[in-house]
């Protein structure tokens, strides 16, 4: 069994971690964190660091698509806090869930569309078809 050790497939824990505990978040949650990037699955004799990636892919989304991200996350609260609700709560959260994080997904998408990361890449893809000749 090999490790892989391409510059390619590296990714950077010490930066991961920092990240993590710059976090504002509980220290109960960035134990947890951490403890997900020491995640590895052996893939093809190779031990592959999958929690590492898995967490560098989060923080790159959350960084390009921050509309998204905050879309998901208050969703995800507001279906918390509705779950909590004596007696109705448990009733109403299997429903309000997927319809809040639907809201939250599309108003996130449509900000970064209108106003951050997704226009930039939207413009490199329409700037490389052009030096391509398609338009």
């Amino acid at each position: 069994m090999t490790h892989i050790e391409s510059d390619d497939f590296r990714i950077d824990r010490k930066m991961l971690s920092r990240k993590i505990e710059r976090l504002n978040i509980s220290a109960d949650m960035k134990v947890l964190l951490s403890s997900i990037i020491d995640t590895t699955i052996e893939v093809g004799g190779r031990i592959v660091d999958v929690g590492a990636r898995v967490m560098a892919f989060i923080f790159d989304l959350a960084k390009a698509y921050p509309g998204v991200a905050f879309g998901v996350v208050a969703a995800l609260v507001l279906s918390f806090i509705i779950g909590s609700i004596p007696v109705i709560g448990p009733l109403l959260s299997p429903i309000l869930t997927p319809l809040l994080l639907i809201v939250g997904i599309s108003l996130g998408a449509l900000d970064d569309l209108i106003d951050g990361g997704m226009r930039d890449h939207l413009n490199g893809l329409k700037s490389n078809l052009k030096s391509c000749g398609i338009t």
